[in-house]
């Protein structure tokens, strides 16, 4: 589960009565909306009214409003994204949909590329908007900064960025002035004039004061809004004593706060008074909140009263339930709470929003009280209630800073929390430091009082750490499979994270089948867990081997499942399908389906487009290298490969040595085996190696370069080894390739009984499951013999010597009564015609412009002595083309 937003950070505040018109400035906002400025910044110290102002005037616009409060736990840019999300959702519900299931990741992508989301989103909806930040000077932090610089920069011209802030904001305000692009309101801007003061203190504040009396107010105060209301509030019980202090110079502006704040306290009932305190720790309350921290039951209408006089109260939605102190009054209030209150007031505090459900903020106000008393129990408790939901959304970072607030002794005496704490070190990459945490996590784990879960999550990171890390797969999988015996339903989460690496480490060292029983389980389990990510990753990888196991369609037909469950009502496509785009394509590209093959990965490159990831574009491109290379894009094949090996290298989150292999098998397809010579000599690759799942490529890319340098002998040890290996692995669709190079080793040494034995076993595990690549990627000369095993399985040999242009003795017999033979690419215009497929829809599949269509069926009708479709395709049929 995710932990509820906070919905009144989403409010915009209401109007407040008999405010005061305000035409000088908001003349100034409208004029910079209707020169299409990017930002309107309203920048000034505590107390100047910057939220009153901009709420008044967004009420008078006809824009969308999207409206976001900050605080101090929005320091975390996945919460801040997040709640940018539900803002903006205001405006359109479609925003961010496609972002939200990312920033559920452990690891986040970088930050620039899911604002990019964000942004094209922004771009996509029709509405014209202002998205209002108020309280901007809360956040700090570089990875903040980085959210919103980056979005200041890119905003689409519908949308309109306000920011309300007491400090200089993180953003590229020189820039955006020498453009033109900012609208910015300074303290002296704000700053009420002696007219303005006059009709505040008159019209809001109910104040009879002589010209004079205003003037001097105003002066005396120098236009500062929050000072006129003190004065007022104390002016309204001691109008003559207060006047006289007021008007009379010689006390700093400092000194008048600190007067007038007691002065209003002071004429204020005791209980009324204690209630002002109480409550004054609270960022936003409401009035079941301010029983629970005051224990009183009368809060409703004291927060009424205290709205009706004026007292620095700040109402937070239409049906006034939740309000805010002035942010000054609050701290000034604050100071005068001795600590011991203060710690007893959090505490309360905490209760409350636990009861609500609204865990980061009761571990805030946990936390606060813990610091002031050393008492961290409840906070400890909260924290660990919290973890794994704001883990499993993506609040690495602020699950990282709850538990370095706590103290680093409490966090290591905590079985629990210091597993936590590893586990942050092991997805951020500091494996020392995760072991470290570990090491003290079981050291305290105490079986008598810890759940059998909390040991479960132990033996799970301890699994990572040996799978990723050591590629120690005996002890990852004896430590997960304990593991999944102590994680019950209760925690699907951590059963993915256990059979995730449960299978990964089976793939590695037992039969494939032992994965996919394990992977099955993971994407039935994700699939609950509502996590998308955890889900696609899964069932990825189930595809995967599903088809080394040599079941394709069951695979194709896991992926198309899995497209359907990530597309929208609109037929858009979340990015995170790319990963099953691409392996789609790997799929069709197996049954040669050339066309679908090509679909496949373009759709894949294009979701992946859209994902705030570079190396999965990159990747996702490496993937239809083979495809590209097959239609004769050798050039973007290789590029393809490049770019794909660059970024695994330079990323770390896999290794590079199928971009490597699949680019070496292109280039010994076309001669040159100088390169393919100084690949495997850079890879230490020898005939006395043993066989590894994580090298299947690279291994068998080997045996093609021994083949091509006509070390024989070594080849066919080398693959008769791969393929014991496959055997007992039971991947099937390897023993396929194995076989057949197995065969073509044996065309070099003209011996005609191998090849003979070896085709045969490739063909009877290949036709099944329609794996024709698996002949066609190899020598042609081999595909010669193909008819001497065509009774194995005749439809499947057929069609490959079709694919392989192999004419069969029928085909043959048709060539001869053609004027000229049909060229290729003919042959495949043909193919699609006599399916049915109109010239747009040929032309789409082949990738050419339609009038190229119509060039090739002139030819075509002209060499079969047809006039139109039918004829072609009836005369084709005869000559046994099709």
């Amino acid at each position: 589960m995710t932990a509820p937003l906070l919905q009144t950070k989403l409010y915009l505040p209401p109007l407040r009565p008999q405010l005061v018109p305000r035409a000088r400035l908001r003349a100034r906002l409208d004029a910079g909306l209707r020169q299409g400025h990017r930002l309107t910044l309203v920048c000034a110290p505590a107390g100047f009214g910057k939220t009153t102002l901009i709420t008044a005037w967004l009420y008078e616009t006809d824009r969308e409003i999207a409206w976001l409060s900050l605080d101090e736990d929005d320091a975390d840019p996945i919460r801040l994204l997040t709640y940018l999300i539900a803002a903006l959702q205001q405006v359109d519900g479609r925003i961010g949909r496609a972002l939200q299931p990312l920033l559920q990741a452990p690891q986040p992508p970088p930050l620039p590329g899911l604002v990019t989301l964000l942004i094209n989103d922004l771009a996509a909806t029709p509405a014209l908007f202002c998205l209002v930040l108020d309280d901007l000077h809360l956040l700090h932090g570089e990875s903040v900064e980085t959210v919103l610089r980056f979005l200041v920069e890119n905003l689409p011209p519908n949308a309109h960025l306000v920011v309300a802030t007491r400090e200089e904001p993180p953003l590229p305000l020189a820039r955006l002035r020498a453009r033109g692009q900012l609208t910015e309101l300074r303290a002296s801007d704000l700053r009420f004039t002696p007219e303005e003061a006059a009709a505040f203190l008159q019209q809001t504040m109910g104040l009879t004061l002589s010209p004079e009396a205003c003037t001097a107010l105003a002066a005396r105060t120098e236009g500062w809004i929050a000072g006129l209301q003190l004065a007022a509030l104390a002016l309204q019980e001691q109008p003559a004593s207060a006047e006289a202090a007021l008007t009379t110079g010689g006390e700093d502006t400092r000194y008048v706060m600190d007067y007038l704040l007691t002065e209003v306290l002071q004429r204020q009932p005791e209980h009324l008074r204690e209630f002002m305190l109480q409550i004054a720790l609270l960022d936003r309350f409401t009035p079941a909140l301010c029983d629970a921290v005051t224990g009183r039951n009368d809060s409703a209408a004291l927060l009424a009263q205290l709205e009706s006089v004026q007292a620095f109260l700040v109402p937070l939605d239409r049906q006034r339930q939740w309000f805010r102190y002035h942010r000054l009054f609050a701290e000034a209030l604050q100071a005068r709470l001795a600590p011991d209150r203060q710690a007893v007031l959090h505490q309360r505090a905490a209760r409350w929003y636990e009861v609500q459900g609204l865990l980061p903020e009761a571990i805030h106000h946990a936390l606060a009280g813990a610091a002031l008393t050393g008492v961290t129990a409840d906070a400890e408790r909260l924290i660990a209630t919290a973890a794994a939901p704001t883990l499993f959304s993506g609040g690495l970072l602020t699950l990282r800073a709850w538990l370095a607030a706590l103290p680093a002794a409490c966090l290591w005496a905590n079985s629990e929390l210091a597993a936590y704490q590893g586990w942050i070190m092991a997805l951020t990459g500091d494996t020392a430091a995760a072991e470290a945490a570990l090491a003290a996590a079981e050291a305290c784990y105490d079986p008598a009082t810890a759940p059998p879960a909390t040991r479960g999550t132990h033996l799970t990171l301890r699994g990572f750490i040996a799978l990723l890390t050591y590629r120690d797969y005996e002890t990852a999988l004896a430590v997960t499979q304990e593991a999944l015996h102590l994680l019950d339903a209760r925690y699907p989460h951590w059963r993915v994270i256990a059979l995730w690496i449960l299978a990964e480490a089976r793939e590695r060292t037992r039969p494939i089948t032992e994965a996919i029983a394990a992977f099955r389980e993971a994407r039935e389990t994700g699939r609950t867990s509502a996590n998308q990510i955890f889900a696609a990753t899964v069932e990825m990888s189930l595809a995967m081997a599903l088809n080394a196991n040599g079941q394709r369609s069951a695979a194709v037909a896991l992926c198309e499942e899995t497209l359907a469950r990530y597309t929208d009502d609109a037929g858009v496509v979340s990015p995170l399908a790319s990963l099953i785009l691409s392996r789609l394509g790997l799929l069709h590209y197996e049954a040669n389906q050339l066309a679908l093959a090509r679909e496949s990965h373009a759709r894949a490159i294009a979701a992946s487009e859209r994902l705030p990831l570079g190396t999965d574009l990159s990747f996702a491109r490496g993937m239809a290298a083979n495809t590209f290379y097959a239609l004769g894009e050798t050039k973007t094949a290789l590029t393809a490969l490049q770019e794909a090996a660059h970024n695994a290298a330079q990323s770390g989150y896999t290794d590079d040595s199928w971009c490597r292999a699949w680019e070496t098998n292109i280039h010994l397809q076309q001669g040159d085996i100088t390169f393919a010579e100084r690949w495997a000599q850079r890879a230490g690759l020898s005939p006395e190696d043993s066989p590894s799942y994580l090298q299947l490529d690279a291994q068998l890319t080997y045996a093609r370069l021994l083949i091509a340098q006509r070390r024989l002998a070594e080849a066919q040890r080398w693959l008769t080894h791969l393929d014991t290996f496959y055997a007992e692995r039971a991947l099937h669709r390897w023993r396929i390739t194995a076989q057949v190079l197995l065969a073509l080793t044996a065309l070099h040494r003209k011996d005609a009984a191998g090849i003979h034995a070896h085709l045969a076993q490739a063909v009877e595990l290949a036709a099944p499951e329609s794996y024709f690549r698996a002949f066609l990627d190899e020598d042609p000369a081999l595909l010669k013999h193909l008819p001497d095993v065509q009774t194995l399985a005749p439809a499947f040999v057929e069609q490959l010597l079709r694919y392989a242009r192999i004419p069969t003795p029928k085909q043959t017999l048709a060539v001869e009564q053609l004027i000229e033979p049909l060229s290729d690419r003919e042959l495949e215009v043909l193919q699609l015609l006599a399916a049915g497929q109109s010239n747009q829809e040929i032309a789409q599949t082949l990738f050419i412009a339609p009038g190229t269509v119509k060039q090739h069926l002139k030819a075509i009708f002209g060499k079969l002595q047809v006039h139109n479709r039918t004829e072609a395709a009836r005369r084709a049929q005869e000559l046994g083309l099709l």
